[in-house]
């Protein structure tokens, strides 16, 4: 199931690549940029009976916050799609996503499928040039996530950008998503990898331009 899954989610990527690969670079007149990829959500970092009261403290995650926060194959649920745009301004960006998932698993235990929904919108602060081939960024935001319990989060993370030529690159990203107790949504780890692409808003505005010059001209 999972293979099949990724299949069609690079199938997804390829598409996007050939139809947009051949667009311009952002610069200060094009400021866009839109991606498209996989996520995969993690809650055995907070795996403890403060975020779930009817956990068996023995299943747990008993050695600290940070304890095989990597650890893909036994505690990460990976879905697709996730899909985001970003704003930039300089250095300072807005990214605003969305993601599905299906929760299979709180950590290293099984539970029935669940369906994750998530709408987030995040502030990016590139530590270098956000033109340089390789660009890390930091992130806080918030979103509202529906996860069996709904509730708002409050986001923090890392991640960068991986410029392939002018127009096409990889982001991958990872943060926290904390929720208030009162919302009853479990706190937990987001992860996404995906490909992304610079919009030609200089190229748009022109054509645009001429098709309106063309049109009060009679043409």
């Amino acid at each position: 199931m999972k293979f099949k899954l990724f299949n069609k989610t690079f199938l997804l990527l390829f598409i996007n690549i050939v139809f947009l690969s051949k667009i311009h670079a952002q610069d200060q007149i094009n400021m866009w940029v839109v991606g498209i990829g996989i996520n995969a959500v993690d809650y055995f970092p907070t795996l403890n009976p403060t975020n779930f009261p009817g956990l068996d403290p023995s299943r747990g995650n008993q050695d600290g916050f940070f304890n095989e926060i990597s650890n893909a194959q036994d505690h990460w649920n990976v879905s697709a799609p996730r899909i985001n745009v970003t704003r930039y301004w300089n250095k300072i960006s807005l990214d605003v996503s969305m993601a599905f998932n299906k929760i299979t698993k709180y950590g290293d235990i099984e539970i029935d499928p669940i369906s994750y929904f998530a709408l987030d919108g995040n502030l990016q602060y590139s530590i270098v040039n956000p033109e340089n081939k390789f660009a890390p960024f930091i992130y806080a935001g918030g979103g509202y996530t529906f996860a069996d319990r709904s509730g708002g989060t409050v986001n923090v993370g890392i991640g960068g950008n991986l410029w392939f030529n002018e127009s096409l690159g990889l982001s991958a990203q990872g943060g926290y998503k904390y929720n208030s107790p009162d919302f009853q949504l479990y706190p937990h780890m987001f992860y996404s990898f995906g490909v992304i692409m610079k919009l030609n808003a200089q190229r748009r505005f022109m054509w645009n331009g001429r098709k309106r010059f063309n049109w009060r001209n009679g043409w």
